[in-house]
């Protein structure tokens, strides 16, 4: 696979549509515009992720069958045929019982292989590895010892407009249009350049307090801060259990939320549109936050809206100071980044 270390942000994009389809994660080569919508441009890698948690279920269970086989893998054959390298990654959660045995590893490989796919898995805690190519068998390979960072210093440097790191992550989001996941995954980034470790944060993450009216689904933040003690344990029930919400643990060290607006979609709308989706998710924090409060009785609970408007020309200072006002009106955090500068106010 090719190695993306250190590979400028304009090359990777996020939930990207090839065809009919959307693909997790996509590298692109070093001619690749800023612009992730540009359909002549081929990508190098695509790659598709399965793993985590379905509730009280590990997501490799639903996902993957008896033969090996999952969906997923004809999503990436188109792309195998346009002579690009593609990759289906599997993470197993032995915590929700583990669903890919040693055998069926190897069927999962084969069925990779039949789709012209590389294959990687891993099952968490274990000491080792396993990838094959279309053309070669399962090799076993160490996991690397990987330094366990955590970060006790808060988010506060990302209010600081002249914070180098917040400079730094403005560029980055404004270099690149496409989903907002691409957004989202900068952010994520910026944290861990600042020493917050990969227990501490968490993406789309559930919370059984949280559930949407009428739905069974709940509302998640685009991302989650947790402090330094906590456990990385980020799933809705412990051990899988219904009866074992996990809630009352991730708000005891739940320290910030963040609600994003940015990407290809938004950079398309009028200044009234982008005012309201704006404001809509100031609300929706404030109201995260009350629901968490009482679930809890207190927590230390910031939350924060990163809004990124890529459009040639952003708000007008009048509407950027309704932004701000709004925020310390309902005690969120704004972090509002354009080509003009950026505007932030602290919760």
């Amino acid at each position: 696979m090719t190695h993306v270390c250190a590979i400028a942000v304009n090359r990777l994009a996020r939930e990207q549509p090839l065809g009919n389809n959307r693909v997790d994660l996509v590298l692109f080569g070093n001619d690749m515009t800023d612009d992730f919508s540009d359909t002549n441009k081929k990508p190098l890698v695509t790659i598709e992720v399965k793993g985590g948690a379905y509730g009280d279920r590990n997501a490799l269970k639903d996902t993957i069958d008896a033969s090996g086989y999952c969906t997923d893998m004809a999503k990436l054959k188109p792309e195998v045929a346009r002579g690009i390298e593609s990759w289906f990654i599997c993470v197993d959660m032995p915590e929700l019982g583990r669903a890919v045995s040693p055998l069926k590893v190897t069927l999962v490989a084969e069925q990779c292989a039949k789709h012209g796919l590389a294959f990687a898995y891993y099952c968490q805690g274990e000491a080792t590895f396993q990838v094959s190519n279309s053309k070669q068998k399962l090799t076993t390979f160490p996991i690397a010892e990987a330094t366990n960072t955590s970060s006790r210093a808060g988010i506060e440097f990302l209010f600081a407009q002249n914070n180098p790191k917040l400079a730094a992550l403005s560029r980055k989001c404004l270099s690149v249009s496409g989903h907002e996941a691409n957004i989202t995954a900068l952010l994520y980034d910026c944290l861990r350049s600042a020493d917050f470790g990969v227990s501490q944060l968490s993406l789309e993450t559930y919370f059984s307090f949280a559930a949407k009216s009428g739905s069974r689904m709940q509302d998640r933040p685009d991302l989650v801060v947790f402090d330094a003690d906590f456990d990385g344990r980020f799933n809705l029930y412990k051990r899988g259990n219904v009866s074992m919400s996990n809630d009352q643990h991730k708000l005891a060290h739940i320290q910030a939320i963040f609600e994003v607006k940015g990407g290809s979609s938004m950079n398309k709308k009028s200044d009234n549109a982008v005012m309201k989706d704006y404001l809509a998710d100031l609300k929706k924090l404030k109201d995260w936050r009350d629901r968490a409060k009482q679930a809890r009785g207190e927590t230390r609970l910031q939350t924060v809206f990163l809004g990124v408007d890529g459009r040639t020309k952003g708000l007008a200072k009048a509407s950027v100071q309704t932004l701000i006002d709004e925020s310390q009106n309902l005690g969120n955090g704004l972090i509002y980044l354009n080509r003009d500068g950026m505007a932030t106010t602290h919760p």
